[in-house]
């Protein structure tokens, strides 16, 4: 029996621009998440004031290591809040997925963010905008890896329907060979019976 490796995910602690910035590198599936969420909540727990979590590192996420990161994120204490950057469309797809509400904000938000308190309301806006951007970039992508199983579907059909019509082809062959062989052993029958003995 083979024994598999388990690596939990990397968590590093850095400080940029001001900010406490965590960065997660690697795997998080369901095989390490409960591991991860230990060790995410403590490293979330021994810094203070807001938090960027940075998953630009991240290469892979199942459903229970998207519930155990957005768990993380939603249980600090005192209104401290933790937004997520560098979160690549496929990972992305499973929190939307799942419906799990991430504080998502692009990397040039993140370095202006200030522990005083919420953006402008011009600048709320423009963030609206880049996020629905940043959507319809991952809507585009996930639409066209649809359209391409579309694709190789409909080539799929019409090779089988080629090979279907080979098969009637050659079955209608079968079928007029088969005719005319019984035909002309009926005629050699026939053949033989007029034939004065």
């Amino acid at each position: 029996m083979t024994q598999l490796s388990l690596e939990c995910p990397r968590i590093h602690v850095e400080i940029s621009d001001g900010l406490r910035v965590l960065r997660v590198s690697g795997a998080l599936d369901l095989t390490v998440a409960e591991e991860f969420g230990k060790r995410a909540d403590r490293a979330i727990q021994a810094v203070p004031g807001p938090v960027v979590l940075d998953l630009s590192g991240l290469t892979f996420i199942d459903a229970r290591g998207a519930r155990t990161l957005a768990a993380v994120t939603h249980a600090l204490p005192g209104g401290r809040r933790v937004a997520v950057r560098g979160c690549v469309p496929e990972v992305r797809f499973v929190f939307d997925l799942l419906g799990l509400p991430m504080n998502f904000l692009p990397a040039d938000y993140l370095a202006a963010w200030e522990w005083a308190g919420p953006p402008s309301r011009t600048r709320e806006l423009v963030l609206q905008v880049r996020e629905a951007r940043i959507q319809a970039s991952a809507a585009r992508l996930y639409a066209g890896s649809v359209l391409a199983r579309v694709t190789d579907t409909s080539i799929r059909l019409a090779s089988l329907r080629e090979r279907t019509d080979l098969a009637r082809e050659q079955g209608r062959q079968t079928l007029a060979s088969t005719r005319l062989a019984r035909e002309r052993v009926i005629s050699s029958r026939q053949e033989a019976c007029d034939r004065p003995g």
